[in-house]
């Protein structure tokens, strides 16, 4: 009993080593619909989270560990959606006739490690800000995920959830009908 006990601690530890950050990459954006008429959009962002830390991790008694991003989310996020607005054949330029303002408000996943199991939840919410002359839309987007595993969360695992979740929320955000009737 002591031989296994041993092992099952020297297995822990050797789990014990959490990065520092988390690589986002999510995939290329894609969409089914396409500009009816191409118009030209200047896009803009703002990281408006309260929180700039990525993943926390907490495990009872101890202090939480923060995991930052490797890259900026807000301008990730931007790019994945100008890449996107341009493959449906949209221009992207500062002098768009379009305005449309994308504010990162929540990218966090919390953690809960136990001994041997963990639970984690991502939350990724983004509100898009369009503005055609007199005429405004405000839309909210959100995408949510969960998920439990035995053992310590591994890193690779908290990357794939997190940019899951980012490819989710672009594309609801370039399949949106609302928001292409609105721009045409």
């Amino acid at each position: 009993m002591k031989k296994i006990t041993l092992a099952a601690l020297a297995l822990l530890a050797g789990c014990a080593n959490q990065p520092q950050s988390l690589i986002l990459a999510p995939l290329e954006p894609h969409s089914a619909a396409s500009a009816a008429q191409p118009r030209s959009i200047a896009l803009s962002s703002l990281d408006l989270r309260s929180e700039t830390y990525l993943a926390r991790i907490e495990r009872d008694g101890e202090a939480a560990t923060l995991l930052s991003a490797s890259t900026n989310p807000r301008q990730l996020f931007e790019q994945g959606l100008a890449d996107g607005l341009t493959q449906m054949g949209y221009r992207i330029g500062s002098d768009g006739e379009i305005r449309m303002e994308l504010n990162l408000e929540t990218l966090r996943m919390d953690v809960q490690q136990d001994l041997f199991a963990h639970n984690a939840n991502s939350t990724l919410v983004a509100r898009l800000n369009i503005t055609q002359g007199q005429r405004e839309l405000v839309k909210r987007y959100q995408a949510r995920g969960e998920f439990s595993g035995l053992l310590q969360a591994d890193a690779a695992r908290l990357e794939r959830e997190i940019n899951d979740r980012l490819q989710q929320l672009l594309n609801a955000i370039l399949d949106d009908p609302e928001l292409h009737r609105f721009i045409q």
